[in-house]
């Protein structure tokens, strides 16, 4: 078994958390004030809840989400049911009546699966991991229709190793086209969660073991912290942009399977309009907001994520998308700006 390593520490200094919450609602509940030498303008704020967010500040940054939903129990009850129609990447209809247990069979199954994937024993030091994704966050702000931006590519290069810098491409997107300095570090807003390969070879392999390590890398919280919650975080932002080696991606998806209070959603959309079936769970921060990971119904691989409101605000809609990505492509590339 793999020793248990950490990520790099993220925990926040005592007081912190809430004073990050109260800049953080102000942030999604306030129309942007213009910069100094900029005219005043009603230009919307793009909804960023950082799918990256390191689990020591998942709570703050899932609480300014949808700000003025009220709190209730992560069990959906006393939530209302989103309108009928077809679930598309955009909208999640009958939200809160279209979840089902079983969530732990179907990730029992996803793990074997990701067990049988390719190893990754030929992946080179010098290499880079390549994902390419289609994107697309909701806009929020007051007085204004909140509603999914166009869904845009996102690339990104990462070195294998994490010793040199990586590169992330996404045209059309809040970060335009540039590159890194450095390899995305775990948590780093904007960048991807996702640890290098090398890194992430050194995680558990044993269910328990992973279970455990998941839940220590939130850090100091006190009655406060959620450990469920902090772990599937954690979960798919490693996910999303990373190549798993298959024993640890295993160990992965049965650790998440131990984890209180995942659901499955049946017919959930990912940002590509592709559907498939889901593991979710209710934010025990703020349950106004679902999370989902999304796999393929047939294959049982990755395709995707989203997070949904469920429950309605002046502005936000029972069952509306706010955030959702699209996997479309991993491999690994000679050289970073390289495709496959």
């Amino acid at each position: 078994m793999n020793d248990t390593t950490s990520l790099p520490e993220k925990d926040l200094p005592p007081g912190r958390h809430s004073h990050l919450k109260e800049h953080l609602m102000r942030e999604i509940r306030q129309i942007p004030v213009p910069e100094e030498g900029q005219a005043k303008s009603g230009r919307r704020r793009k909804w960023l809840r950082p799918a990256v967010a390191g689990p020591a500040l998942a709570g703050a940054l899932a609480l300014a989400v949808v700000a003025g939903i009220a709190m209730t129990g992560s069990d959906g009850s006393a939530t209302p049911v989103g309108r009928e129609g077809r679930a598309t990447y955009a909208f999640a209809p009958e939200v809160n009546g279209d979840t089902t247990g079983g969530a732990a069979g179907l990730l029992d199954r996803i793990a074997t699966v990701a067990a049988r994937s390719p190893a990754g024993g030929t992946v080179r030091d010098d290499q880079f991991v390549y994902v390419r994704s289609t994107v697309s966050a909701a806009t929020v702000g007051e007085g204004i229709e909140t509603k999914l931006a166009a869904p845009h590519r996102r690339e990104v290069w990462l070195s294998v190793d994490g010793t040199r810098p990586g590169l992330l491409r996404e045209p059309g997107g809040h970060l335009g086209s540039q590159a890194l300095e450095r390899d995305p570090a775990p948590g780093e807003p904007g960048y991807g969660q996702s640890a290098n390969y090398r890194h992430l070879q050194t995680l558990p392999t044993d269910t328990d073991a992973m279970l455990k390590w998941l839940r220590a890398q939130g850090g100091s919280g006190g009655s406060k912290r959620n450990p469920d919650q902090d772990a599937f975080v954690l979960v798919g932002n490693l996910l999303k942009e990373s190549l798993m080696p298959p024993d640890v991606g295993a160990a992965l998806f049965r650790a998440a399977a131990r984890i209180k209070g995942v659901v499955v959603v049946p017919d959930a959309v990912n940002a590509d309009g592709r559907h498939g079936v889901a593991v979710a769970r209710y934010d025990a921060y703020n349950p106004g907001l679902r999370d989902e990971l999304i796999f393929d119904s047939g294959s049982l691989r990755l395709i995707g994520s989203r997070s949904v409101a469920t429950r309605a605000t002046d502005s936000i809609e029972a069952g509306q998308v706010l955030s959702t990505s699209a996997v479309l492509e991993r491999a690994v590339v000679e050289t970073k700006g390289r495709r496959p």
